[in-house]
């Protein structure tokens, strides 16, 4: 494998950095703050398999010793009780409550059932070193009826809003996904129906005007587990900044899709909160929202939840390291049109996001998408592969840097731009997406969106520069590249990139090379790298070639390195001082082409 690379020196920096608490806007403006005003160029959407049912993960946990002074809590533990290791709390909400600022609370191992609700003090919520701790927003439900139809339970009204949803997110082919009512069974979800007709085995249905549920499956002698609280808790206010959340899992909470409050699991609206070693999983939205800077989001576990893993807007600075994202929006919400954000990760407004040594992987939807006025992105040593749509986006935003990531069998395209400029990608292995980069711009002027216009945003692509990325292996009808302009007929457009370099494209069944775009709506297709240089100037020590062979020399066992004498088996053009200071690795003069570094989560 390649050498283990250090987090980047940037990431160590910014761990020491204090940040002076910030007043935050109330989460309830924040409804409608990642709504799309337009979608933008339409593209056609697969339809990808939903991933197979997956239990509760394994949680990371943390071994980190125990404060003397902590409060702790207990499944056996009475809230009567003082609190200590030897008489616990029973619940999380009354060690909230009777917690100074700061303090630590420590879970002992087992399952509580739970809302916190808003916190306001400086708290470190962690589990117990080595053991499971899950705090869930579901009830073991007991007391079935068989009835004609199926099992029936009766005085059914757990109190969460059941329409706080756009109506634009919800796929026709799915109109119950905004419905936050979920069901598992022996750790199972069953899947909701509009109708009791519809009801059959593996499904459940809510009459909300008798209160009952009624499963399809038998529960006999099996554990039925309902959702009824819609979060767990919110850090809230400069008075809830630098608390933690460490090693617990967080699921069954039915989380609404609107963008506001309680609209996650676990919901970030203090700044300098640390998210890590944690599972958040099976939320019937998002599992964790970010509003507030320098949050840090580290070697956590984001499966299965409804909409998206996590969700942010305006989480400048924030540092997503290690996570492993994995089967989101379960739900299957739209993945077209006004108002989507379902997904992996999807973030908006944020300034100098560090997304590094993640795996974002089998989602229904984007791995990992910045929209509305990013900037200053740095994306590297990450795997994104298959996904429904694509691995990377980067959408009307300006400045980011795409660096030693695996992108692999994306259904639409590996990596996306739209709009986007000073865009650089380096050293990045593309391998048999259904498309592996698109280059585009957006019909939407920035004065759509206040928070870019106030910025001075052009939401027009340039500047890219593409230099020593290895691309194998694409759908029969697809190039390697793809550009299109989609601006008004006054808008003046430049040429797309500044640099093309040190690329190798390994070529099999592609019907051409690229499509290029020049400025202002003038469009050439390329069928030979020959014809790309000799055109535009780009790619003088590119190479291209055909073959069915792949380069790597072991990919089945994740080691994508270049076999030696592969093509592009150091073939690369210089490798910048600060792009290397970035990867963590030394300035290659003659770096291999594609990936320099392991990708993807530590020990996925």
């Amino acid at each position: 494998m390649f050498p283990l690379v250090p987090r980047t020196k940037k990431h160590r920096n910014r761990l020491v950095i204090a940040s002076g608490a910030i007043l935050l806007c109330a989460a309830a403006v924040l409804a409608g703050i990642l709504v799309r005003t337009n979608s933008g160029t339409a593209e056609p959407v697969g339809r990808h398999p939903l991933p197979d049912a997956s239990p509760l993960p394994t949680i990371p946990g943390t071994t980190a010793p125990v404060s003397p002074d902590a409060l702790f809590v207990a499944t056996d533990g009475s809230d009567d009780a003082a609190g200590t290791r030897q008489a616990p709390l029973r619940t999380l909400w009354a060690a909230v409550d009777r917690a100074g600022s700061p303090s630590t609370i420590v879970l002992r191992e087992g399952t509580y059932r739970e809302s916190v609700g808003i916190v306001r003090k400086r708290l470190r919520i962690r589990s117990f070193p080595g053991e499971q701790v899950w705090l869930k927003g579901s009830e073991v439900v007991a007391d079935w009826t068989r009835t004609e139809r199926g099992w029936l339970h009766r005085d059914w009204s757990p109190g969460y809003c059941r329409d706080c949803f756009l109506p634009k997110i919800i796929d026709s082919q799915h109109p119950n996904a905004g419905l936050p009512d979920m069901v598992f069974l022996d750790g199972e979800p069953l899947r909701q129906v509009a109708e009791r007709e519809e009801v059959s085995p593996g499904t459940f249905h809510v009459d909300t005007g008798d209160n009952t549920l009624l499963l399809g499956s038998d529960p006999t002698g099996k554990t039925v587990e309902a959702s009824v609280h819609p979060w767990l808790l919110q850090f809230d206010g400069s008075r809830a900044a630098g608390s933690r959340l460490l090693g617990v899992g967080i699921a069954h909470y039915a989380s609404r899709q609107e963008y506001g409050r309680k609209g996650a699991m676990v919901v970030v609206n203090a700044a300098d909160v640390v998210l890590r070693d944690n599972a958040f999983a099976w939320s019937a939205s998002s599992g964790v929202a970010v509003f507030a800077p320098n949050a840090e989001v580290d070697g956590n576990i984001m499966a299965d939840n409804g909409l998206v893993g996590l969700m942010s807007n305006k989480a400048h600075d924030v540092r997503l390291v290690d996570n492993r994202v994995v089967r989101n929006n379960r739900e299957r919400f739209a993945l077209s049109g006004p108002a989507i954000g379902a997904g992996g990760v999807k973030m908006t407004r944020t300034r100098g996001a560090l997304i590094e040594h993640n795996s974002f992987v089998n989602n229904i939807g984007t791995g990992w998408w910045c929209d509305l006025g990013c900037t200053d992105a740095t994306v590297v040593h990450n795997t994104t592969r298959d996904n429904a749509k694509h691995g990377f986006y980067y959408e009307v935003s300006s400045r980011a840097l795409f660096a030693s990531n695996l992108v692999s069998h994306n259904d639409r395209f590996g990596v996306k731009i739209s709009s986007a400029d000073h865009v650089g990608f380096r050293n990045n292995t593309f391998w048999r997406n259904h498309g592996s980069l698109g280059i585009y711009n957006d019909p939407r002027p920035p004065s759509s969106d206040p928070y870019s216009h106030q910025l001075g945003q052009s939401w027009i692509t340039a500047d890219t520069e593409i230099v020593n990325n290895l691309f194998a292996g694409t759908a029969r009808d697809e190039p390697f590249i793809r550009m299109g302009g989609d601006k008004a007929a006054d808008v003046r457009t430049p040429a797309f990139v500044s640099r093309s370099d040190g690329n190798v494209y390994l070529r099999g069944n592609e019907p051409y090379l690229a499509e290029w775009y020049h400025g202002d709506d003038e469009n050439s297709r390329f069928e030979s790298l020959a014809e790309l240089t000799e055109a535009t100037g780009q790619g003088e020590h590119s190479t291209s070639k055909r073959t069915e062979r792949h380069p790597f020399r072991a990919p089945e066992g994740g080691d994508f390195r270049l076999r030696d004498g592969a093509v592009g088996f150091r073939a690369g053009r210089p490798l910048p001082e600060d792009v290397a200071e970035e990867l963590g690795v030394p300035a290659y003069r003659r770096p291999d082409v594609g990936l320099l570094t392991d990708p993807g989560a530590r020990g996925s």
